[in-house]
C-alpha cells in the first residue's frame, strides 16, 4: 500500500510537520510505504493535490485542518470529476470540524482508518460565486459567521477559542442584512444575522451548528438566523455547542439540494472555515462524491 501525504506545515499552530512525521513512522510501522509532500506557501497544498497523479497511489491524505482538507479536495477535482482513490485527513487544524463526522478525533484515529482501510463515501458541495466555482466539505458560512472566521485568523494561537473571542468582537458592530433564500424552489426572505449551508454538523472546532446533518443523505443543512439582539446572541452563543440554538425561535432549519442566496448588499463567505468571496451564491449538493478513510 502506497499513501502520499500532502502536509501543511503551518496547520495547528505549525504543528503540521511534527504530525506528518509521527503519521509517517506510524504507517511505516504498519508495513505502508509513504510520501511527504510538504506546501511551502499558502495555497500550496492546492497546488500540490493537482499535480498529483491519484492513480500512482492507493490513497492521499491531507495533514492538516479543515482549510488543508479544503484545498486538497479542491485541487484533486479541478482537473477530475471524480478521485479514483481514497482521501485521508489527519486532524491538526485549529478547529478540526469536519473530521468529527467521520469518527476521528485524533491522529492516532486517523491512522487506524487508514492501516484498515476503513472508508465511506461522503457528499460534497460545490458553490458559485464572484469567486468562482469551489467544493466544501464541511459548510458554506454566509454573514456574521463569515465575519467571526475573518476575525478568528488573528487569534489562531489560542485554537478553537479563537472562533469565541472573534464572535464578542463581532457583537460590538452587531448588523444584520435581507436575503433571499430559494432552497429547491422554495422561496424565504428575512433580515438575516447569518446562513450556514452545512454538509457536516461541527464548525469552530466543537460547536454543533447542524446537529442533525449528515454527511451522506445528500442533503445540504440550512441554519437561518433571523434577526436578533446582542442579548439573545449572547444566549445563542453557548447553546450552540450542544446544538440547542436551533430550538430557540429566531433559528429555522432547512433542507436541500439546490440552494440559491442573495442579499441587499454583498456579504462574505467563509467555506471550510476559508475567507474569501461575497455574495450572491448558489450551492448544489453532489451525494456520495468522494471516498474518505473513516
Amino acid at each position: 500500500m502506497k499513501i502520499s501525504l500532502i502536509v501543511n506545515p503551518n496547520a495547528g499552530r505549525k504543528k503540521g510537520l511534527d504530525a506528518a512525521a509521527r503519521v509517517a513512522a506510524l504507517l511505516e510501522g504498519a508495513g505502508i510505504e509513504c510520501t511527504q509532500f510538504v506546501s511551502t506557501r499558502p495555497g500550496g497544498t492546492r497546488e500540490i493535490a493537482e499535480s498529483i497523479v491519484p492513480s500512482d497511489w492507493d490513497g492521499i491524505v491531507a495533514v492538516g485542518g479543515d482549510g488543508t482538507l479544503f484545498e486538497v479536495v479542491n485541487g484533486l477535482l479541478a482537473h477530475a470529476e471524480s478521485v479514483p482513490v481514497p482521501l485521508g485527513l489527519i486532524p491538526v487544524g485549529t478547529g478540526n470540524s469536519f473530521i468529527k463526522d467521520l469518527g476521528i478525533e485524533s491522529v492516532e484515529d486517523a491512522v487506524a482508518r487508514i492501516v484498515a482501510r476503513h472508508t465511506r463515501r461522503i457528499d460534497l458541495g460545490l458553490f458559485t460565486s464572484d469567486a468562482g466555482t469551489f467544493w466544501f466539505a464541511n459548510l458554506l458560512g454566509v454573514g456574521f459567521v463569515s465575519n467571526v472566521a475573518y476575525r478568528a485568523r488573528k487569534y489562531k494561537i489560542f485554537g478553537a477559542l479563537s472562533y469565541v473571542f472573534a464572535v464578542f468582537e463581532e457583537l460590538i458592530g452587531l448588523k444584520t442584512t435581507v436575503v433571499t433564500l430559494e432552497i429547491d424552489g422554495r422561496i424565504i426572505e428575512c433580515d438575516a444575522l447569518f446562513v450556514e449551508i452545512c454538509n457536516s454538523r461541527f464548525t469552530g472546532g466543537n460547536m454543533l451548528m447542524a446537529p442533525d446533518a449528515l454527511i451522506d443523505d445528500g442533503e445540504l443543512d440550512v441554519i437561518l438566523v433571523r434577526r436578533v439582539n446582542r442579548r439573545t446572541v449572547l444566549k445563542l452563543l453557548p447553546t450552540i455547542f450542544s446544538g440547542r440554538h436551533v430550538e430557540f425561535p429566531a433559528v429555522e432549519v432547512f433542507r436541500g439540494r439546490s440552494i440559491r442566496l442573495t442579499s441587499e448588499e454583498p456579504l462574505m463567505l467563509s467555506p471550510d472555515g476559508e475567507t474569501f468571496g461575497r455574495t450572491p451564491i448558489d450551492a448544489t449538493v453532489h451525494h456520495a462524491k468522494l471516498e474518505m478513510f473513516g
